[in-house]
């Protein structure tokens, strides 16, 4: 097993670790006040995750760590990183939190769970497809990322200008990857209607 694909594994275990500590904080007190420790080390899990992505990333690429366990793994720890969080800190009543915008979770998840559809879709159909990440998904992911921190770092007055962008680059890219993948479809056959056989 390469050293990328063991980081992304790491990954994958932080991410139940980072709700365990959110959870924490929110229910511990301590002299009427929660105990910030718990809030740090949700910090310190969070940034880890999230560089580990970087590195098992620059080791997969520039010194041959690539394997196919690895190529499937690292979307998964990423998308369940931002799904973690974004019900944690969106959908889970916090009493010493601010949460993000019901509608800012509600755009996210709805756009993964429609191109992770689309995704099965298309291989059901093509034996082969490459869909490159568009650089609206990647700002997307960003200013998510940011929205996260704000609600970590208690920085209240910036979530909503991180959600505001991250939401329409969210809803941007999804155009465009529904649009690629009808366009695939479409070159392919699978959207012409069926003559029936008598």
């Amino acid at each position: 097993m390469t050293w990328a694909t063991r980081i992304t594994i790491l990954r994958l275990i932080l991410v139940p670790v980072f709700v365990t500590f959110i959870i924490t904080y929110d229910d511990t007190t301590f002299q009427g006040r929660p105990e910030e420790i718990w809030r740090y080390a949700a910090i310190a899990v969070f940034i880890i995750a999230s560089v580990s992505d970087a590195v098992d990333g620059y080791l997969a690429r520039h010194w041959n760590q690539g394997s196919a366990l690895g190529a499937l793994l690292d979307p998964i720890a990423d998308k369940l990183l931002l799904l973690a969080a974004l019900v944690t800190l969106g959908m889970v009543p916090l009493d010493h939190l601010r949460s993000f915008p019901i509608w800012f979770t509600a755009i996210i998840i709805s756009r993964d769970a429609l191109l992770l559809g689309g995704y099965f879709v298309l291989r059901h159909f093509l034996h082969h497809i490459e869909i490159k990440p568009h650089w609206m998904g990647k700002l997307s992911t960003f200013f998510t990322f940011l929205a996260i921190g704000a609600v970590l770092f208690k920085w209240g007055h910036w979530i909503t200008w991180f959600c505001v962008p991250g939401a329409g680059f969210a809803l941007a890219c999804t155009v465009i990857y529904v649009r690629q993948g009808l366009n695939l479809l479409k070159h392919s056959g699978h959207t012409e209607a069926q003559s029936s056989v008598k």
